[in-house]
């Protein structure tokens, strides 16, 4: 399982296959370990990918955004 380390949090990318149009789209959860329990939410994006390899690098970079706050609607301040 591929996993990115940032600020805190861990992103696991989750990307999908798309069988009608062979493509990946992006799908990712973002972890926090609180220290007495693992609080976990998942997000999903628009936009699909030739490749698993670049769907798994758009789903850390969407998540990295994520959790500097820059993608409206998603946030993980409260986790």
């Amino acid at each position: 399982m591929i996993k990115d380390f940032y600020k805190g949090y861990e992103i696991r990318p989750t990307p999908d296959f798309l069988t009608e149009s062979e493509e990946w789209s992006i799908k990712l959860q973002i972890l926090i370990d609180k220290g007495y329990e693992v609080i976990e939410r998942s997000f999903s994006a628009t936009g699909t990918y030739k490749s698993k390899e670049e769907a798994i690098k758009h789903c850390i970079n969407f998540g990295r955004q994520i959790i500097d706050g820059n993608v409206k609607g998603c946030t993980v301040t409260d986790l």
